[in-house]
Protein backbone atom coordinates (compact mmCIF):
# COMPACT_ATOMS: atom_id res chain seq x y z
CA UNK A 1 0.00 0.00 0.00
CA UNK A 2 1.26 3.46 -0.91
CA UNK A 3 1.94 5.99 1.83
CA UNK A 4 -0.66 8.40 0.46
CA UNK A 5 -3.30 5.67 0.31
CA UNK A 6 -2.69 4.66 3.93
CA UNK A 7 -2.92 8.33 4.96
CA UNK A 8 -6.33 8.66 3.29
CA UNK A 9 -7.63 5.44 4.83
CA UNK A 10 -6.42 6.38 8.32
CA UNK A 11 -8.47 9.61 8.12
CA UNK A 12 -11.61 7.94 6.73
CA UNK A 13 -11.73 4.78 8.89
CA UNK A 14 -11.07 4.42 12.65
CA UNK A 15 -7.71 2.81 13.36
CA UNK A 16 -9.25 -0.20 15.16
CA UNK A 17 -11.52 -0.98 12.20
CA UNK A 18 -8.81 -0.39 9.62
CA UNK A 19 -6.37 -2.64 11.49
CA UNK A 20 -8.87 -5.52 11.34
CA UNK A 21 -9.39 -4.94 7.61
CA UNK A 22 -5.63 -5.06 7.04
CA UNK A 23 -5.15 -8.11 9.29
CA UNK A 24 -2.81 -6.44 11.78
CA UNK A 25 -3.09 -5.10 15.31
CA UNK A 26 -3.86 -1.52 16.29
CA UNK A 27 -0.32 -1.21 17.64
CA UNK A 28 1.17 -2.55 14.40
CA UNK A 29 -0.81 -0.07 12.33
CA UNK A 30 0.18 2.83 14.59
CA UNK A 31 3.85 1.83 14.34
CA UNK A 32 3.63 1.66 10.55
CA UNK A 33 2.19 5.19 10.50
CA UNK A 34 4.93 6.51 12.80
CA UNK A 35 7.67 4.86 10.73
CA UNK A 36 6.39 6.60 7.61
CA UNK A 37 5.54 9.98 9.20
CA UNK A 38 1.80 9.58 8.60
CA UNK A 39 -0.29 11.71 11.00
CA UNK A 40 -3.14 9.87 12.72
CA UNK A 41 -6.34 11.09 14.43
CA UNK A 42 -6.02 11.99 18.10
CA UNK A 43 -8.00 10.24 20.81
CA UNK A 44 -11.68 11.20 20.65
CA UNK A 45 -11.45 12.41 17.04
CA UNK A 46 -14.26 10.21 15.70
CA UNK A 47 -16.59 10.87 18.64
CA UNK A 48 -16.23 14.63 18.22
CA UNK A 49 -16.70 14.27 14.46
CA UNK A 50 -19.96 12.36 15.00
CA UNK A 51 -21.06 15.05 17.45
CA UNK A 52 -20.83 17.62 14.67
CA UNK A 53 -17.56 19.25 15.58
CA UNK A 54 -15.27 20.35 12.80
CA UNK A 55 -11.96 18.57 13.41
CA UNK A 56 -8.67 19.61 11.79
CA UNK A 57 -6.92 17.18 9.49
CA UNK A 58 -3.15 17.71 9.26
CA UNK A 59 -1.56 17.48 5.85
CA UNK A 60 0.65 14.57 4.90
CA UNK A 61 4.31 15.63 5.33
CA UNK A 62 6.50 15.24 2.24
CA UNK A 63 3.74 13.96 -0.09
CA UNK A 64 6.34 13.52 -2.85
CA UNK A 65 7.80 10.56 -0.89
CA UNK A 66 4.98 8.19 -1.80
CA UNK A 67 6.77 4.97 -0.93
CA UNK A 68 5.34 1.52 -0.29
CA UNK A 69 4.41 0.98 3.37
CA UNK A 70 5.40 -2.31 4.96
CA UNK A 71 2.47 -3.32 7.17
CA UNK A 72 4.16 -6.56 8.27
CA UNK A 73 0.95 -8.58 8.09
CA UNK A 74 1.18 -11.65 10.32
CA UNK A 75 0.73 -14.90 8.34
CA UNK A 76 -2.47 -16.77 9.12
CA UNK A 77 -0.71 -19.88 10.44
CA UNK A 78 1.43 -17.79 12.79
CA UNK A 79 -1.61 -15.87 14.01
CA UNK A 80 -3.52 -19.11 14.68
CA UNK A 81 -0.51 -20.55 16.51
CA UNK A 82 -0.24 -17.47 18.71
CA UNK A 83 -3.96 -17.52 19.47
CA UNK A 84 -3.72 -21.18 20.47
CA UNK A 85 -0.73 -20.44 22.69
CA UNK A 86 -2.55 -17.56 24.40
CA UNK A 87 -5.58 -19.78 24.99
CA UNK A 88 -3.35 -22.51 26.39
CA UNK A 89 -1.72 -20.06 28.79
CA UNK A 90 -5.09 -18.68 29.89
CA UNK A 91 -6.36 -22.19 30.66
CA UNK A 92 -3.16 -23.03 32.51
CA UNK A 93 -3.43 -19.91 34.66
CA UNK A 94 -7.06 -20.66 35.43
CA UNK A 95 -6.14 -24.17 36.60
CA UNK A 96 -2.87 -23.48 38.42
CA UNK A 97 -2.88 -19.88 39.65
CA UNK A 98 -3.36 -19.66 43.40
CA UNK A 99 -6.61 -17.83 44.24
CA UNK A 100 -5.73 -14.42 45.61
CA UNK A 101 -8.21 -11.79 46.70
CA UNK A 102 -6.16 -8.67 46.08
CA UNK A 103 -8.04 -5.53 47.13
CA UNK A 104 -8.01 -2.55 44.76
CA UNK A 105 -4.58 -0.95 45.08
CA UNK A 106 -3.84 2.73 45.42
CA UNK A 107 -0.80 4.75 46.41
CA UNK A 108 -0.51 5.23 50.18
CA UNK A 109 -0.28 8.75 51.59
CA UNK A 110 2.87 7.85 53.52
CA UNK A 111 5.37 5.02 53.94
CA UNK A 112 4.14 4.09 57.42
CA UNK A 113 3.78 0.32 57.54
CA UNK A 114 5.53 -0.13 54.21
CA UNK A 115 7.88 -3.04 53.54
CA UNK A 116 11.28 -2.77 55.30
CA UNK A 117 13.06 -2.47 51.93
CA UNK A 118 10.90 0.55 51.06
CA UNK A 119 11.55 2.25 54.41
CA UNK A 120 15.27 1.49 54.26
CA UNK A 121 15.46 3.00 50.77
CA UNK A 122 13.65 6.13 51.98
CA UNK A 123 16.11 6.55 54.87
CA UNK A 124 19.05 6.13 52.53
CA UNK A 125 17.63 8.78 50.18
CA UNK A 126 17.45 11.22 53.09
CA UNK A 127 21.18 10.71 53.64
CA UNK A 128 22.24 11.25 50.02
CA UNK A 129 22.67 15.08 50.13
CA UNK A 130 24.88 14.81 53.24
CA UNK A 131 26.84 11.90 51.75
CA UNK A 132 27.52 13.92 48.60
CA UNK A 133 28.81 16.86 50.64
CA UNK A 134 31.12 14.60 52.63
CA UNK A 135 32.23 12.84 49.48
CA UNK A 136 33.10 16.16 47.85
CA UNK A 137 35.40 16.91 50.80
CA UNK A 138 37.07 13.50 50.79
CA UNK A 139 40.85 13.24 50.89
CA UNK A 140 43.04 11.13 48.60
CA UNK A 141 42.74 7.47 49.54
CA UNK A 142 39.25 7.79 51.01
CA UNK A 143 37.78 5.92 48.05
CA UNK A 144 39.05 2.57 49.30
CA UNK A 145 38.65 3.25 53.02
CA UNK A 146 35.00 4.35 52.96
CA UNK A 147 32.34 1.70 53.50
CA UNK A 148 29.67 1.22 50.85
CA UNK A 149 26.94 2.72 53.03
CA UNK A 150 29.04 5.88 53.46
CA UNK A 151 29.35 6.52 49.74
CA UNK A 152 26.76 8.39 47.69
CA UNK A 153 25.03 6.24 45.06
CA UNK A 154 26.13 6.29 41.46
CA UNK A 155 24.44 9.08 39.50
CA UNK A 156 23.96 9.39 35.75
CA UNK A 157 21.73 11.68 33.66
CA UNK A 158 20.29 13.22 36.83
CA UNK A 159 19.24 9.85 38.30
CA UNK A 160 20.60 7.91 41.27
CA UNK A 161 21.02 4.16 41.13
CA UNK A 162 19.72 3.13 44.54
CA UNK A 163 20.82 -0.43 44.95
CA UNK A 164 22.86 -0.33 48.12
CA UNK A 165 22.62 -3.18 50.61
CA UNK A 166 19.09 -3.18 52.02
CA UNK A 167 17.63 -0.91 49.31
CA UNK A 168 15.33 -1.44 46.36
CA UNK A 169 16.65 -1.65 42.80
CA UNK A 170 15.66 1.86 41.66
CA UNK A 171 17.16 4.33 39.20
CA UNK A 172 15.46 7.74 39.58
CA UNK A 173 16.10 11.34 40.71
CA UNK A 174 15.51 12.36 44.32
CA UNK A 175 12.77 14.84 43.44
CA UNK A 176 10.56 11.99 42.20
CA UNK A 177 11.56 9.48 44.86
CA UNK A 178 8.53 10.04 47.10
CA UNK A 179 6.14 8.86 44.38
CA UNK A 180 8.49 6.04 43.33
CA UNK A 181 8.68 4.65 46.87
CA UNK A 182 4.94 4.91 47.43
CA UNK A 183 4.44 3.11 44.10
CA UNK A 184 6.73 0.31 45.32
CA UNK A 185 4.96 0.21 48.67
CA UNK A 186 1.64 -0.38 46.90
CA UNK A 187 2.99 -3.02 44.49
CA UNK A 188 4.79 -4.90 47.25
CA UNK A 189 1.71 -4.77 49.49
CA UNK A 190 -0.36 -6.27 46.67
CA UNK A 191 2.21 -9.01 46.05
CA UNK A 192 2.44 -9.85 49.74
CA UNK A 193 -1.36 -10.04 49.94
CA UNK A 194 -1.13 -12.61 47.10
CA UNK A 195 1.32 -14.78 49.03
CA UNK A 196 4.63 -13.45 47.70
CA UNK A 197 7.62 -12.88 49.95
CA UNK A 198 9.76 -9.86 49.12
CA UNK A 199 13.46 -9.75 49.92
CA UNK A 200 16.88 -8.77 48.65
CA UNK A 201 19.12 -11.48 47.29
CA UNK A 202 22.77 -11.00 48.06
CA UNK A 203 25.26 -11.51 45.23
CA UNK A 204 26.47 -15.08 44.87
CA UNK A 205 30.04 -16.02 44.03
CA UNK A 206 30.31 -16.79 40.34
CA UNK A 207 33.01 -19.41 40.88
CA UNK A 208 35.24 -20.71 38.12
CA UNK A 209 32.30 -21.39 35.78
CA UNK A 210 30.62 -17.98 36.16
CA UNK A 211 27.32 -19.40 37.45
CA UNK A 212 26.77 -16.92 40.29
CA UNK A 213 23.87 -14.50 40.55
CA UNK A 214 23.97 -10.74 40.99
CA UNK A 215 22.19 -8.98 43.81
CA UNK A 216 18.50 -8.38 43.19
CA UNK A 217 15.18 -7.52 44.81
CA UNK A 218 13.21 -10.75 44.57
CA UNK A 219 9.52 -11.60 44.90
CA UNK A 220 9.07 -15.31 45.69
CA UNK A 221 5.91 -17.41 45.61
CA UNK A 222 6.62 -20.96 46.78
CA UNK A 223 9.46 -22.04 44.45
CA UNK A 224 9.00 -19.37 41.79
CA UNK A 225 10.96 -16.12 42.07
CA UNK A 226 11.02 -12.86 40.13
CA UNK A 227 13.40 -9.91 40.15
CA UNK A 228 11.91 -6.42 40.50
CA UNK A 229 13.57 -3.42 38.85
CA UNK A 230 12.46 0.18 38.41
CA UNK A 231 14.04 2.97 36.37
CA UNK A 232 13.26 6.40 35.01
CA UNK A 233 14.40 7.27 31.50
CA UNK A 234 16.21 10.38 30.38
CA UNK A 235 16.01 12.78 27.47
CA UNK A 236 18.27 15.33 25.83
CA UNK A 237 17.45 19.03 25.93
CA UNK A 238 19.42 21.77 24.12
CA UNK A 239 21.32 24.26 26.24
CA UNK A 240 20.30 27.90 25.97
CA UNK A 241 22.82 30.52 24.88
CA UNK A 242 22.91 31.81 28.45
CA UNK A 243 23.69 28.35 29.83
CA UNK A 244 26.44 27.81 27.25
CA UNK A 245 27.97 31.20 28.06
CA UNK A 246 27.80 30.46 31.79
CA UNK A 247 29.52 27.06 31.45
CA UNK A 248 32.14 28.54 29.17
CA UNK A 249 32.88 31.22 31.75
CA UNK A 250 33.08 28.68 34.58
CA UNK A 251 35.36 26.20 32.79
CA UNK A 252 37.24 28.49 30.41
CA UNK A 253 36.16 26.59 27.30
CA UNK A 254 32.92 25.91 25.47
CA UNK A 255 31.04 22.74 26.51
CA UNK A 256 31.76 19.72 24.35
CA UNK A 257 28.03 19.04 23.90
CA UNK A 258 25.39 21.71 23.55
CA UNK A 259 22.73 19.44 25.01
CA UNK A 260 22.25 17.97 28.45
CA UNK A 261 20.42 14.89 29.64
CA UNK A 262 17.73 15.14 32.28
CA UNK A 263 15.20 12.66 33.70
CA UNK A 264 12.32 12.16 31.29
CA UNK A 265 9.48 11.58 33.74
CA UNK A 266 8.71 8.26 32.03
CA UNK A 267 9.20 5.12 34.07
CA UNK A 268 9.75 1.42 33.48
CA UNK A 269 8.83 -1.23 36.03
CA UNK A 270 10.27 -4.61 35.04
CA UNK A 271 9.56 -8.09 36.41
CA UNK A 272 11.96 -10.86 35.37
CA UNK A 273 11.49 -14.53 36.23
CA UNK A 274 14.01 -17.34 36.21
CA UNK A 275 12.62 -18.43 32.83
CA UNK A 276 13.30 -16.15 29.87
CA UNK A 277 9.63 -16.00 28.83
CA UNK A 278 8.41 -15.23 32.35
CA UNK A 279 9.01 -11.50 32.19
CA UNK A 280 7.04 -8.34 31.60
CA UNK A 281 7.45 -4.60 31.90
CA UNK A 282 5.22 -1.56 32.17
CA UNK A 283 6.19 1.86 30.84
CA UNK A 284 4.68 5.27 31.08
CA UNK A 285 4.25 8.34 33.21
CA UNK A 286 3.52 8.24 36.92
CA UNK A 287 -0.20 8.56 36.26
CA UNK A 288 -0.21 5.66 33.78
CA UNK A 289 1.77 3.31 36.03
CA UNK A 290 -0.34 4.27 39.03
CA UNK A 291 -3.49 3.38 37.10
CA UNK A 292 -2.03 -0.06 36.31
CA UNK A 293 -1.17 -1.13 39.86
CA UNK A 294 -3.74 -3.93 39.98
CA UNK A 295 -2.81 -5.05 36.45
CA UNK A 296 0.85 -5.35 37.49
CA UNK A 297 0.08 -7.48 40.53
CA UNK A 298 -2.32 -9.72 38.57
CA UNK A 299 0.27 -10.19 35.84
CA UNK A 300 2.97 -11.21 38.34
CA UNK A 301 0.54 -13.75 39.80
CA UNK A 302 -0.07 -15.09 36.28
CA UNK A 303 3.65 -15.30 35.58
CA UNK A 304 4.19 -17.23 38.82
CA UNK A 305 1.62 -19.76 37.58
CA UNK A 306 3.02 -19.81 34.03
CA UNK A 307 6.69 -20.12 34.91
CA UNK A 308 6.52 -23.91 35.62
CA UNK A 309 4.81 -24.33 32.23
CA UNK A 310 7.51 -22.23 30.54
CA UNK A 311 10.16 -24.32 32.28
CA UNK A 312 8.57 -27.58 31.13
CA UNK A 313 8.21 -26.29 27.57
CA UNK A 314 11.84 -25.12 27.56
CA UNK A 315 13.06 -28.49 28.83
CA UNK A 316 10.92 -30.30 26.26
CA UNK A 317 12.22 -28.05 23.49
CA UNK A 318 15.78 -28.66 24.69
CA UNK A 319 15.16 -32.41 24.68
CA UNK A 320 13.74 -32.24 21.14
CA UNK A 321 16.72 -30.14 20.04
CA UNK A 322 19.08 -32.67 21.65
CA UNK A 323 17.40 -35.58 19.88
CA UNK A 324 17.51 -33.68 16.61
CA UNK A 325 21.21 -32.97 17.10
CA UNK A 326 21.84 -36.65 17.86
CA UNK A 327 19.84 -37.63 14.76
CA UNK A 328 21.85 -35.28 12.57
CA UNK A 329 25.09 -36.60 14.06
CA UNK A 330 24.00 -40.20 13.42
CA UNK A 331 23.09 -39.30 9.83
CA UNK A 332 26.49 -37.67 9.43
CA UNK A 333 28.24 -40.80 10.72
CA UNK A 334 26.22 -43.05 8.39
CA UNK A 335 26.92 -40.83 5.36
CA UNK A 336 30.59 -40.64 6.27
CA UNK A 337 30.84 -44.42 6.80
CA UNK A 338 29.17 -45.22 3.47
CA UNK A 339 31.37 -42.75 1.62
CA UNK A 340 34.38 -44.41 3.25
CA UNK A 341 33.32 -47.82 1.87
CA UNK A 342 33.53 -46.47 -1.69
CA UNK A 343 37.05 -45.24 -0.98
CA UNK A 344 37.99 -48.65 0.41
CA UNK A 345 36.48 -50.38 -2.62
CA UNK A 346 38.71 -48.30 -4.91
CA UNK A 347 41.68 -49.13 -2.69
CA UNK A 348 40.91 -52.87 -2.93
CA UNK A 349 40.47 -52.64 -6.70
CA UNK A 350 43.88 -50.98 -6.98
CA UNK A 351 45.37 -53.64 -4.68
CA UNK A 352 43.83 -56.38 -6.81
CA UNK A 353 45.31 -54.87 -9.98
CA UNK A 354 48.70 -54.69 -8.26
CA UNK A 355 48.38 -58.36 -7.22
CA UNK A 356 47.53 -59.42 -10.80
CA UNK A 357 50.48 -57.45 -12.14
CA UNK A 358 52.70 -59.01 -9.50
CA UNK A 359 51.62 -62.57 -10.44
CA UNK A 360 52.35 -61.82 -14.12
CA UNK A 361 55.73 -60.44 -13.15
CA UNK A 362 56.60 -63.47 -11.00
CA UNK A 363 55.70 -65.80 -13.87
CA UNK A 364 57.92 -63.72 -16.15
CA UNK A 365 60.78 -64.18 -13.69
CA UNK A 366 60.16 -67.94 -13.70
CA UNK A 367 60.86 -68.05 -17.42
CA UNK A 368 63.67 -65.52 -17.13
CA UNK A 369 65.57 -67.64 -14.57
CA UNK A 370 66.49 -70.10 -17.32
CA UNK A 371 68.56 -67.39 -18.98
CA UNK A 372 70.61 -66.66 -15.86
CA UNK A 373 73.93 -68.22 -14.99
CA UNK A 374 74.56 -70.11 -11.83
CA UNK A 375 74.31 -69.44 -8.96
CA UNK A 376 71.87 -66.62 -9.90
CA UNK A 377 69.28 -68.91 -11.46
CA UNK A 378 69.05 -70.98 -8.26
CA UNK A 379 68.96 -67.89 -6.07
CA UNK A 380 66.13 -66.35 -8.14
CA UNK A 381 64.11 -69.56 -7.80
CA UNK A 382 64.51 -69.47 -4.01
CA UNK A 383 63.61 -65.74 -3.92
CA UNK A 384 60.45 -66.35 -5.95
CA UNK A 385 59.48 -69.16 -3.56
CA UNK A 386 59.90 -66.84 -0.52
CA UNK A 387 57.85 -64.06 -2.11
CA UNK A 388 55.02 -66.46 -3.02
CA UNK A 389 55.01 -67.97 0.48
CA UNK A 390 54.76 -64.51 2.11
CA UNK A 391 51.98 -63.50 -0.27
CA UNK A 392 50.14 -66.72 0.57
CA UNK A 393 50.49 -66.06 4.34
CA UNK A 394 49.01 -62.56 4.24
CA UNK A 395 47.44 -61.55 0.95
CA UNK A 396 47.15 -57.71 0.85
CA UNK A 397 43.63 -57.89 -0.57
CA UNK A 398 42.47 -60.15 2.26
CA UNK A 399 43.74 -57.61 4.81
CA UNK A 400 41.71 -54.83 3.21
CA UNK A 401 38.65 -57.08 3.05
CA UNK A 402 39.06 -57.93 6.73
CA UNK A 403 39.06 -54.23 7.63
CA UNK A 404 35.78 -53.75 5.74
CA UNK A 405 34.01 -56.85 7.08
CA UNK A 406 34.90 -56.38 10.76
CA UNK A 407 34.53 -53.62 13.34
CA UNK A 408 37.01 -52.39 15.98
CA UNK A 409 36.98 -54.08 19.39
CA UNK A 410 35.17 -51.13 20.98
CA UNK A 411 32.23 -51.35 18.54
CA UNK A 412 29.52 -53.92 17.88
CA UNK A 413 28.40 -55.37 14.60
CA UNK A 414 26.77 -54.12 12.38
CA UNK A 415 28.76 -51.01 11.48
CA UNK A 416 27.24 -47.61 10.67
CA UNK A 417 27.11 -48.27 6.93
CA UNK A 418 25.12 -51.51 7.32
CA UNK A 419 21.60 -51.40 5.79
CA UNK A 420 18.90 -51.05 8.44
CA UNK A 421 20.89 -48.55 10.51
CA UNK A 422 18.82 -45.64 9.21
CA UNK A 423 18.12 -42.93 11.76
CA UNK A 424 14.52 -42.72 12.91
Amino acid sequence: MKRSELYNRVWTTPMSHLAKELGISDVGLAKACRRNAIPTPVRGYWAKLRAGHKMPKPALPHPDRDVEVDLSVTPEDVRVQREAEREKHANWVEQHAAPAAVPPLSLPESLDGAHPLVRATAKFCERIPLLEKKWARRRPGDWSSRKEEDRPPHADHGRYHLFQDGCLNIRAPLENMDWVLRFHASVIAGLEASGFKIGRRKPEDAGRHGTGKAAAVVATLKTESFELEFSEGYRRVPLTKEEIAKRTKETGYAPYSQTETIPSGKYTFRVTGTEHRARDEWQGTAEKLQARLNEIVRRVIELAALQPLFRTEREQAAAVAQREAERREAERRITEARTEQVKRAFAMAEEHERAVRLEDFLRFLDTHSADLQEPYAERLTVWLTVVREELAKKPPLDGLLLEVLTVPSWQKWPPSWWPGNAVE
